[in-house]
């Protein structure tokens, strides 16, 4: 929370991710990058201040950033 800082995540598997950092605080932004066009999607604050680990949470909509 109140960071600028861009933490990069692990892939586990499917559509789960993780961060190996914590104790972790949100509310978090999301910044997605493809690796075959270099488009990037971010989601500002798309995970709560509320959330906890181990939770599911559904994000909105991704913006497109050229």
């Amino acid at each position: 929370a109140n960071s600028n800082e861009w933490l990069e995540m692990t892939h586990i598997w499917g559509a789960n991710w993780c961060i190996i950092a914590g104790p972790l605080q949100g509310p978090f932004s999301v910044k997605l990058t493809t690796l075959s066009t270099g488009k990037t999607l971010s989601a500002r604050d798309v995970i709560p201040r509320n959330w906890t680990q181990s939770h599911l949470h559904l994000a909105p909509q991704l913006q497109t950033h050229k």
